[in-house]
């Protein structure tokens, strides 16, 4: 059942958060039958979904719990490119929230006409989760470079009051959004992430899954996240279908 869920989320090509939370659910089932505890691809598929949600935390242990269960499958690799992204954004995000460049260009957001059932708001604004009939107006600061561990794109992005956040928008080619760009981003779905990890030294040079010495890592920012491209307003403008990509990725399955 998860399998299927998760793999018509695939083959569809677009974003259905339904079946990506049924293939969730059944994968979490299925761990409370003991027979299945010691299948890696059930870890490993649970943990591909959680990926995909941005839950990195569930995602983290999940990939672990497979990579000891089968070092065969590229469930490390998958560690390696999330901590990866995650060291990365922090960062980016560290870096830019104390540059001069932030307060320029935050001081050039201007108006956009938006339909009267919207309401403006800022990041500290929102709330946790999905933000109905709410409009936030942000400049890019810049595409974040990743190892495509999702279809998802990220961006680092600040609003009019110079509070920085990572943005993740499904499914759209990467010189769609540009740095300078201004966005509107309609009902945002909004997430304070925080959490720790206990991985290992996490530079690409001193990385071992199975070896080294342990650190306990803190991820903390924020994060907003649109799943359709009508959910993006760049430079005031709705983006054409044309700037869509599709996703063909499967359930780990090994016989």
């Amino acid at each position: 059942m998860g399998n299927a869920c998760l793999t018509s989320f695939f083959v569809s090509g677009t974003w259905d958060h339904s079946k990506l939370l049924q293939s969730l659910k059944a994968y979490q089932n299925a761990e409370k039958d003991e027979r299945m505890k010691s299948n890696p691809d059930l870890y490993f598929n649970c943990a591909t979904v959680n990926k995909y949600l941005e839950n990195y935390d569930r995602a983290l242990a999940g990939f672990e719990a497979a990579a000891l269960k089968d070092p065969s499958l590229n469930a490390s690799e998958e560690v390696e490119k999330m901590v990866n992204l995650l060291n990365k954004l922090e960062i980016l995000l560290r870096g830019h929230s104390k540059s001069k460049r932030l307060a320029s260009l935050a001081s050039t957001i201007g108006a956009v006409n938006l339909n009267s059932s919207y309401k403006r708001a800022t990041l500290d604004a929102l709330s946790e989760g999905l933000n109905k009939a709410v409009a936030v107006l942000g400049k890019v600061l810049l595409f974040v470079k990743h190892e495509n561990i999702t279809p998802l794109s990220y961006f680092l992005v600040c609003d009019s009051d110079q509070s920085c956040f990572v943005l993740s928008v499904y499914g759209i080619r990467n010189d769609t959004i540009k740095e300078g760009d201004q966005l509107t981003l309609l009902e945002p779905h909004f997430r304070n992430i925080d959490f720790s990890w206990k991985g290992k030294v996490f530079s690409r040079r001193f990385y071992s899954f199975f070896g080294g010495e342990e650190e306990l890592k803190c991820y903390q920012f924020k994060s907003i996240r649109v799943d359709f491209l009508e959910q993006v307003l760049v430079n005031g403008k709705a983006l054409p279908p044309h700037q869509a990509i599709r996703t063909s990725i499967y359930a780990q399955h090994k016989p």
